[in-house]
């Protein structure tokens, strides 16, 4: 399919969009919630994922369209290789149903999410206890006893997201890590640079975003609450991001729809190249999201 400028699909999706609400009103409320240019939930609560391999040997995270599978290889692939060597034990925080957790390590002490219906769904094997609670809360483990605390495409949802810091500070013991995943304010402008501000505004809202900050305003407050040696690593590139929310636009989600396999084969160059720049690519002021390493005092 041939390629087209941001604002024609603007314009294609906000006609689609009029055509089906046209339609709902005449055919009842029965027919809402399948609006077009959805977009999928930013966390992982059920994440349904598997690791494929392109004819080349590339690996990927498969999970749900290709746009979501793009985003969730990057931060796969940048945890996995964090966490390869970290001390234990292990909090996975926000771990929704496990799936993402499963695919980084064979086994983690502890999840933590505050879905109680995705939470029990975390695989014994792997997670050796979980619990429903909300983190910006005491966190319902022993305070100064975890050496690594991870989370990915979390904390950007929580508001106020301050409590959930200190618990988290807590929770690890001096010298322990959290490495956090999070969308910077990088993410929205590159959102309103393509596609406007009515755009990003609306894919945020639905999204769930509440914390897109710049890097010096995520390390000020991890310093106010008791972390040093606090640095950054960028990632998600902003053309791939462009890409992400090209996809999210009609009629890239029918497809999705109605023919996934397609569409995977046919995006999937597309995908690994945005994979493989975004995993190039470092500095704020070129990328979207942050994985964040702190050290607790």
């Amino acid at each position: 399919m041939a390629s087209i400028g941001p604002t024609l699909h603007l314009m294609i999706d906000g006609s689609l969009r009029a055509v089906l609400k046209t339609r709902q009103g005449m055919m009842g409320s029965g027919a809402a919630g399948k609006g077009l240019g959805a977009s999928l939930p930013g966390g992982q609560v059920f994440l349904a994922a598997e690791v494929v391999r392109d004819r080349d040997g590339f690996e990927l995270l498969r999970s749900g369209d290709t746009k979501h599978s793009m985003w969730r290889t990057v931060e796969w692939r940048l945890l996995r290789e964090a966490l390869a060597n970290a001390p234990r034990p292990l909090l996975d925080l926000g771990c929704g149903d496990g799936g993402f957790g499963a695919l980084l390590t064979n086994s983690i002490e502890y999840g933590i999410d505050g879905d109680a219906d995705a939470v029990s769904q975390c695989n014994p094997k792997v997670y050796g206890s979980t619990h429903a609670a909300d983190m910006r809360q005491s966190l319902p483990l022993t305070d100064r006893t975890i050496a690594t605390i991870f989370s990915n495409s979390t904390l950007e949802h929580v508001e106020p997201l301050a409590p959930a810091i200190a618990s988290i500070a807590r929770a690890l013991r001096p010298g322990g890590r959290l490495l956090a995943t999070v969308p910077t304010s990088g993410f929205t402008e590159t959102m309103v640079a393509a596609y406007g501000t009515p755009f990003a505004e609306r894919l945020n809202r639905t999204l769930g975003h509440h914390n897109l900050w710049s890097w010096s305003r995520w390390e000020e407050l991890r310093r106010s609450n008791g972390f040093s040696a606090v640095s950054f690593r960028g990632y998600l590139s902003r053309p791939a991001i462009v890409w992400y929310c090209s996809r999210g636009l009609a009629p890239w989600p029918q497809i999705a729809r109605r023919r996934r396999d397609w569409l995977w084969q046919h995006d999937l160059n597309a995908l690994r190249h945005h994979v493989d720049d975004s995993l190039r690519v470092t500095a704020e002021q070129e990328t979207t999201c942050v994985l964040i390493d702190a050290v607790r005092s």
